[in-house]
């Protein structure tokens, strides 16, 4: 059975078309079945009596859960509710896709969707102990260990005196989006938080906005304890700000891409631009930013809530080919600016936005960027 809040949200959404221009696989795909309203729909008949196939399985799995749908609803509908609770069905129903269960077992088993045994990381010289941690997150471990290095080389440069696990659990938050906010996941949760209780932290740096997100609302709805959460892009900010760090200036052209938890879950938007603004760049905004946002609901976010999705590293495991998808997608989006450099500020879109540059186009994170600045 859902949840009568899944339940209210799939009604809703069911007869609803206005988010499906939105949603980035529906947009690559060409899948009318990938869009909310069509997921919403399938959920709605499950309640009225129809059993959940595999069909309607990999349907439910065919999602970034990146929030375009949600963040644009004027009526405040989540389609990402039902669609993490149809996931859970599907587990205890037996119809998880083989694509999907594969980085299930691989996050069960090693906390990761990779199944890495070991991060590819150098923590050389760092303790892992003190009043401010650095949360790595599983794809800077071990998809691009580049973006993590860079984050300890920037904080050493600025005298910042802080700590990081070499053997970092998993947050929860990965084995959430897979099978939904289950038990198992708030088991995982609760470890992370020991393991941060443990090295003494008051404040915890987070690099990847999908941990960042998790640990400022799921773990904060379970009750469970942590330190003051601040992102790796505002905390590097506040760097800039004070003077700590003070980037060589070039004279270049570039846009940049907004994780969708970045900018959806947390609204955080300036701290990345402003570090950009800091190197002496030119930022050309891509199709659908913040000038486009003609709602003034959306104020507190801007609009990009509308921003194109890139991928993600589940994604990325579980169907590389749409994950290439995603990411020409998103160069195409590049292309329509006068900009051919494209800079992004978290570790999962990093990862997915190298897996195909166009031609004359160059990718940037923003992290590695700003070290080689300083």
């Amino acid at each position: 059975m859902y949840s009568e809040k899944a339940k209210k949200h799939a009604d809703a959404c069911r007869f609803c078309y206005m988010c499906r221009h939105l949603c980035p696989i529906e947009l690559v795909t060409g899948k009318e079945n990938n869009t909310p309203r069509a997921k919403g729909l399938q959920v709605s008949m499950m309640e009225r009596g129809m059993k959940m196939d595999k069909g309607s399985a990999v349907t439910m799995y065919e999602c970034l859960l990146c929030g375009a749908c949600t963040a644009d609803c004027v009526t405040g509908f989540d389609p990402l509710i039902f669609i993490r609770e149809a996931r859970t069905h599907a587990m205890l129903e037996e119809l998880t896709p083989d694509f999907a269960q594969k980085v299930i077992d691989k996050l069960m088993e090693t906390g990761n969707a990779y199944g890495a045994k070991e991060s590819k990381v150098n923590y050389e010289g760092i303790a892992e102990e003190g009043e401010t941690l650095v949360w790595l997150g599983n794809a800077a471990r071990y998809a691009v260990p580049d973006v993590a290095e860079a984050l300890f080389a920037l904080l050493k440069k600025a005298g910042v005196a802080f700590a990081a696990l070499k053997d970092e659990p998993a947050s929860g938050c990965e084995l959430g989006d897979m099978i939904g906010h289950v038990e198992d996941v708030r088991v995982q949760a609760k470890a992370a938080a020991a393991a941060i209780q443990k090295t003494g932290a008051q404040k915890v740096i987070v690099l990847d906005s999908h941990d960042a997100a998790f640990f400022l609302h799921e773990c904060k709805d379970w009750g469970i304890d942590l330190p003051e959460i601040v992102t790796a892009t505002a905390f590097v900010e506040g760097l800039i700000n004070e003077g700590k760090i003070a980037p060589k200036k070039v004279d270049e052209v570039v846009s940049y891409h907004d994780a969708a938890r970045l900018a959806r879950d947390m609204c955080e938007l300036e701290p990345a631009r402003n570090i950009i603004k800091a190197m002496g760049a030119d930022l050309h905004e891509m199709y659908l930013n913040e000038k486009d946002n003609k709602n003034p609901e959306n104020k507190a976010c801007g609009s990009f809530v509308r921003a194109r999705e890139c991928g993600s590293s589940i994604m990325g495991q579980m169907k590389p080919e749409l994950s290439v998808l995603l990411c020409e997608k998103r160069y195409t989006d590049l292309l329509r600016t006068d900009s051919k450099i494209l800079v992004a500020a978290d570790p999962q879109a990093t990862e997915a936005l190298r897996l195909s540059i166009p031609e004359d186009v160059e990718y940037r994170d923003l992290f590695v960027m700003l070290n080689e600045r300083i």
